[in-house]
């Protein structure tokens, strides 16, 4: 559990700007700011305008889609000048719960991948070879199937790679693992 808090503690928090249902922007936090510095350009044209069109297209699909329920994704990928971005569309209700008054769009930059100082890791957890190639897949998402295809071992043996390599970093998941090499 406590890597868990780690993983989440690690997250920064999330760009959030709030339209109102005619696609005017009302609010943005610092952090979308920092996503998409543009947001602070004011006047109608502009590269502002060219940002805001796909949070305005992804706000029409949310709107269009008027019977929403909370488990249906309205999200969108955004690729701007600090990279790629998740963009997921809510709506917001009025008082009461009545009729939405608004609808909140909320940003986080995608990572598209995660370099590991497999050489510091080798050295910190007494890692084999084998074992740091081991580490190095996971860190890139690949599957145990996909691990052994890679490197031409079996599936067994990569799993007790894996468990090796959870033991002696005294860790008990495949996500704690990525968690702890950031």
């Amino acid at each position: 559990m406590d890597n868990l808090y780690k993983i989440i503690k690690g997250r920064s928090a999330p760009g959030m700007l709030v339209f109102d249902m005619n696609n005017r922007l009302l609010y943005f936090n610092k952090e979308a700011l920092d996503i998409i510095p543009e947001l602070q350009m004011t006047g109608k044209g502009g590269k502002r305008e060219g940002v805001l069109k796909e949070m305005y297209n992804l706000c029409n699909h949310v709107k269009s889609n008027a019977v929403v329920r909370s488990t249906d994704l309205n999200c969108a990928v955004f690729h701007g000048e600090t990279g790629p971005c998740s963009m997921r569309a809510f709506f917001m209700k009025g008082p009461e719960g009545k009729n939405p008054t608004h609808i909140m769009v909320l940003l986080e930059r995608i990572i598209l991948s995660h370099q590991v100082d497999l050489e510091k890791m080798r050295a910190e957890f007494k890692l084999t070879k084998r074992e740091s190639e081991v580490l190095q897949c996971i860190c890139e998402g690949l599957s145990n199937k996909d691990i052994s295809e890679k490197l031409f071992i079996g599936e067994y043996t990569v799993k007790d790679h894996i468990k090796k390599i959870m033991r002696k970093m005294n860790i008990n998941s495949r996500s704690g693992i990525i968690a702890h090499t950031r």
